[in-house]
Order: C-alpha cells, then structure tokens, then sequence
C-alpha cells in the first residue's frame, strides 16, 4: 500500500518538515500567539506580538526539548499547506525525530496531536540513530533546548548523554544579564538575537555596542545598549557545559576507541554549533578535527531524507 511519508524534526526554536514524496521542505518558527484561548498568528507571524503590552496576548512556544507543552497543530496543518500535501486520498505518516528522553506518554501526545491533523501513522526515530556512521564516531548535536551527545561504532552505543544546555540557555542567561545591568526586560527573540550578534562579532575580532528594545520597570518600550564581551559569560557557561560533558563521555573509551575517535574526528550538528566559542573549546580540548556543516541546524532533516 502506497504510503506518503513526512519527515519531522520538531525544535524548539524551529520546526522542520520534509515531503519525501515530493522533494519539498519547509521550515516555521515554533512559537504561537494567542488573544485569551484564540490563535491570532503563528510562526513568524507570532513575532510581532512579543512586545505588545496587552496582558491578553501571550506568545507560545509549544515545544521544549522534545515534549509538548501547548498545542502543536496549528503549526503541522500550516506546514502540511505550505508543502501542499494533499490528504483527500491518502492521509500522511510521519517520521519524528526525538531525544531518548522523551517519555511514551509525551509520545502518545504526538501521536494524538498528529491525528488530529489527519496523519494516519506516526514512527518515532532519535537523533543519534538519525546522525551515527558505521565508523567509529563522536557525535554532539548542541541544539536549542539540549544537548545530545554519544559514541557509536558498527551501530553499538558506547556512550550517550543528554544535557539540558543549549541556545536556550544562553538566552535565558543573556535575559538575566540584561535584567542586571540595564533593570529592563527583553525578549527570548531579542536575547537570541543578541547572542547572534555576540557570536558574529567574535568570529571577527570584534567587541561592539549592541542595541535592542527592553521594557523598563514602568512598562514602556526603550532602546537600550551593551557591550558584547558584558553578554560572553551568559554565552561561555553553555559551551563549558558541553566541553565537561563530552571530556566525561570520551575518558570513559579505551585507548584504542580513543585513537580511532580522534582519527575521524569530532561530528558537531544543530543550531548552536555554529555560535563561537563551541568549536574552538572542543578543538582545544580534543585537539582533533571538528566536523561542521555549513548549516548544522539542518543536520537532522538532511539526513532524515535518507530514510524513506
């Protein structure tokens, strides 16, 4: 029976889909606003309601490291319209990329969720089935929400630990610095933003003033400035955290799985990998080859193309 697949890799900043019958993709910004109980814009639409001093309207991020914690299908049915899949003669399977941790009732929940957008069979894949090779390999997937990190070899696992350390936290952390320094309130976009704009002037040698909108304690929308290298610590503390636990993962290995672990080298994927700091930490630690795309954000959906 002829079954059209989907293929899902639902992050917490971003939702990724890709049509294997059609060869078409497509990707949202996973946030939601809502006025009370009622959607008003989704996705990148949603953004402009982030500072609108209105205490019915409330941006949502529906999910976190995997989980669901508001309603998702908003965000599918859009998806589904703007690959222009069709489900009056077959209904749609989904292929879902998520963490290990996620629990079978979170799963459940997906299933559920997915129904409700008319999708027929839902199979559930990790990321670190999804990114392994035959050869021995180290993988870090430093995403938004979490870290997941594992060595495999011949398809066994040698090591695998999820850390809850990611872009995320560099927002929250830039978030509180803000709140520090300047008494005023920003956005996640905004901090996430910010922490771009830290990233990029430190590739390039640079430590400039940065600028953003905040809300002060009186509630009014002001135009505030810091520099780049006030915000690194918020940043730094994350990359550390990923080095820690990636060192604790490697001393575990023999000496001969060692050598053939730095031999190929180090494969880093997801949306912080290409945020400074990450990739000079692990090549100071490892002192091996540290394996980037040119947009490891896409790691997981490239590869899941593979699939079906």
């Amino acid at each position: 029976m002829f079954a059209h697949w989907i293929a899902l890799d639902p992050g917490s900043n971003s939702l990724r889909l890709y049509d294997y019958f059609n060869d078409r993709e497509v990707c949202l910004k996973t946030c939601i606003a809502y006025d009370k109980q009622k959607m008003i814009a989704l996705a990148e639409q949603a953004l402009a309601y982030v500072y609108q001093n209105k205490k019915d309207i409330k941006v949502r991020y529906p999910i976190k490291q995997g989980d669901i914690l508001n309603d998702v299908t908003p965000l599918i049915r859009q998806a589904l319209k703007e690959l222009k899949v069709s489900q009056n003669v077959f209904k749609p399977c989904f292929l879902v990329c998520l963490n290990e941790d996620v629990s079978d009732e979170q799963k459940l929940k997906w299933q559920q969720q997915l129904a409700a957008c008319k999708v027929r069979k839902v199979e559930f894949i990790t990321p670190m089935e999804v990114l392994q090779t035959e050869q021995a390999c180290f993988i870090i997937h430093a995403g938004h929400s979490y870290t997941e990190m594992g060595i495999y070899a011949h398809g066994h696992e040698f090591a695998h630990k999820i850390i809850y350390f990611g872009g995320m936290g560099m927002d929250e952390k830039i978030k509180m610095t803000i709140a520090q320094k300047q008494n005023c309130l920003i956005s996640n976009e905004d901090a996430s933003a910010l922490k771009e704009a830290v990233s990029q002037a430190f590739k390039m040698n640079k430590n400039p003033m940065l600028q953003c909108m905040a809300m002060d304690r009186y509630g009014k929308l002001v135009n505030i400035q810091i520099r780049a290298s006030d915000l690194w610590p918020a940043m730094e503390e994350q990359i550390l955290q990923v080095v820690l636990w990636a060192k604790h993962c490697y001393m575990n290995m023999g000496s001969e799985m060692k050598q053939r672990l730095m031999n190929n080298g180090i494969m880093l994927s997801g949306g912080l990998a290409n945020c400074f700091g990450l990739k000079e930490a692990l090549k100071h630690e490892f002192d091996c080859p540290i394996i980037c795309t040119t947009k490891p954000e896409c790691d997981i959906i490239e590869q899941m193309k593979g699939l079906k």
